[in-house]
């Protein structure tokens, strides 16, 4: 390979004598890159890239190492997962009984009366195969109110942040919501579904949604992104796409970078119609004629990217809007929607014009054909070039991907869902269902973009059980949704890095590493090309640089 050098300048960083995985046009490995400032300077071999060496380049030998580039978490929710971070995060436990067992430990630690906020959970984790209940966390918390989220849809709360909320038999089921009841006496199991999370959040000191966040204070929101942050750069993750934020979090973020305390790039997608259980609708009638700016604003630290929209729930929720059923038979009456399809081509084609690329979350089939329908029709109307997104995108159908690939939308999908929920999917979902779900090979061969994310924390943030699942289709506990959407390392590589950079637009500017693109990259603990599939999950990373900064180096 003919070596591109972006500056006559002296490096200050080169890696060698390892294996850098470019993610370019041609996914090209070269053996060493060097790093001049907040570049990336030149990839080659190990001996044209050392002679770029000064006296002052610190040169790391990576004995064989992979590098690749910083990995771009392309939806998820950063400051909510710091305040499970602060609380305690149960994604993965293998039982209720751990669970149970970590939160008196937590207690302990804390004052009488205070609030322990935890997450996230699915009942398929568990080796009891159930969802836990207040009578699992009374006997931990007598002296604690504790509410613990599960992924998505739910949480379980303790008897005294019950009596805390006001919550009795006698309490009626709010709209969109159900207070799960003992079938025998009436009274609350402390399973409290969707809008009922609701009656437990105005209690709470920090609501433990996005949506509850965007009305925190500034202080408290910094706080947690500073947390948050710390702990995803360990995974090697030097970019997110923070979903869903009101005006507070756009502050909070913006200090941080004033100060030079962000430790990796943030795109933010505004809370729009269908994000939140409650919304002010005049207010979002109102957002884009007073907010002025639009997707794109910003820079290489703090940028908007489209507006966060939903229209269906849950998969194993059983909320998805979706054509078939699932094993035995779908809930009664009708799936509960976030917003009114009437008006989505509206609001959809309102924001294409004002410049904004939309997000929408979707799961089910019809709830994307409604989805790509809205942005295709506002492309024809006005064939302007957007970044619309689809968030999950569960199950395309083939007019839905020509329609998606016509106009560019990009996928952000979530293989880490498959590694925490597969493994429940043969009680949920149909035999050819769970083989199509999240179709990565489909979506790839159809020539759409995917955007590899966690959507922490309704999954796991690390990005190496998500590269697992896309690879192996396996849940964690092992259950394989077939073979035919799986996809290769290098494909979901791409995914995990230029993806990303594509939905935020980006892509000129970082995603791979190429000479003159941003210095942000990563070190493996060992080669990825030499490490089986039923490995991947267990990657770590060694040193993660950002802006041509290392902000994270194991052991330190």
């Amino acid at each position: 390979m003919t070596m591109k050098i972006w500056s006559c300048a002296q490096p200050d960083y080169i890696f060698y004598n390892g294996e850098v995985h470019t993610v370019n046009s041609t996914d090209h490995v070269a053996s060493a890159v060097a790093v001049v400032g907040n570049h990336i300077m030149a990839t080659g071999g190990d001996a044209e890239i050392r002679n770029l060496a000064a006296e002052e380049t610190r040169q790391i030998d990576l004995k064989g190492r992979s590098v690749i580039p910083g990995i771009i978490d392309a939806h998820g929710h950063a400051v909510e997962t710091g305040i499970f971070l602060e609380g305690l995060l149960v994604n993965g436990m293998p039982s209720i009984k751990e669970m149970m067992a970590r939160v008196e430990e937590k207690l302990a630690a804390m004052d009488p009366g205070t609030w322990l906020q935890g997450g996230c959970w699915i009942e398929t984790q568990f080796a009891e195969d159930r969802m836990p209940t207040r009578h699992d966390l009374d006997p931990v918390s007598p002296d604690h109110p504790v509410v613990i989220e599960r992924i998505f849809a739910a949480c379980v709360a303790n008897t005294h942040a019950l009596q805390l909320a006001g919550i009795t038999r006698e309490t009626p089921d709010p709209p969109g919501g159900v207070i799960e009841r003992d079938p025998k006496t009436g009274e609350p199991t402390g399973i409290l579904q969707r809008s009922a999370k609701s009656l437990l959040r105005k209690m709470m000191p920090t609501g433990t949604d996005t949506a509850s966040l965007a009305g925190g204070t500034v202080d408290e929101i910094e706080s947690l992104a500073r947390v948050a942050m710390k702990e995803l750069v360990k995974y090697g993750i030097t970019g997110t796409v923070e979903a869903g934020v009101g005006p507070e979090m756009c502050r909070a973020y913006q200090n941080l970078k004033s100060r030079d305390e962000l430790l990796l790039r943030v795109a933010l997608m505004p809370n729009w119609y269908g994000f939140t259980l409650t919304q002010n609708m005049e207010q979002m009638a109102r957002f884009i004629d007073e907010f002025g700016f639009y997707t794109g604003y910003g820079d290489d630290w703090v940028r908007l990217s489209g507006l966060k929209m939903a229209i269906d729930g849950g998969l194993t929720s059983k909320t998805a809007l979706k054509s078939w059923e699932y094993l035995g038979g779908d809930p009664a009456g009708e799936v509960p929607l976030r917003l009114d399809l009437n008006k989505l081509d509206g609001w959809v084609k309102q924001a294409h014009d004002a410049n904004w690329s939309v997000g929408i979350h979707v799961m089910g089939d019809i709830a994307i054909e409604k989805a790509v329908n809205a942005m295709h029709r506002a492309y024809q109307a006005n064939p302007a070039p957007r970044l619309h997104q689809l968030v999950h995108a569960y199950y395309p159908s083939s007019d839905s991907l020509d329609k998606m690939r016509e106009v560019g939308v990009v996928a952000a999908v979530q293989p880490a869902f498959i590694y925490g929920e597969a493994d429940g999917y043969p009680q949920l979902l149909p035999e050819d269902k769970q083989e199509q779900f999240l179709p990565l090979r489909t979506f790839i061969d159809a020539g759409v973009t995917i955007a590899a994310s966690s959507d922490t924390p309704c999954a796991h943030y690390n990005p190496f059980w998500g590269l697992y699942s896309a690879v192996t289709r396996k849940g964690m506990q092992g259950y394989q949704l077939g073979t035919a959407e799986a996809i290769s390392v290098p494909e979901m590589l791409r995914a995990m890095t230029m993806g990303g950079a594509t939905l935020t637009g980006e892509q000129e500017n970082k995603g791979s590493l190429e000479p003159g693109k941003l210095a942000d990259l990563v070190v493996l603990d060992r080669n990825l090309s030499a490490t089986p599939d039923e490995s991947l999950r267990d990657l770590e990373v060694d040193l993660t640089m950002v802006d041509g900064r290392v902000v994270y180096r194991k052991g330190e």
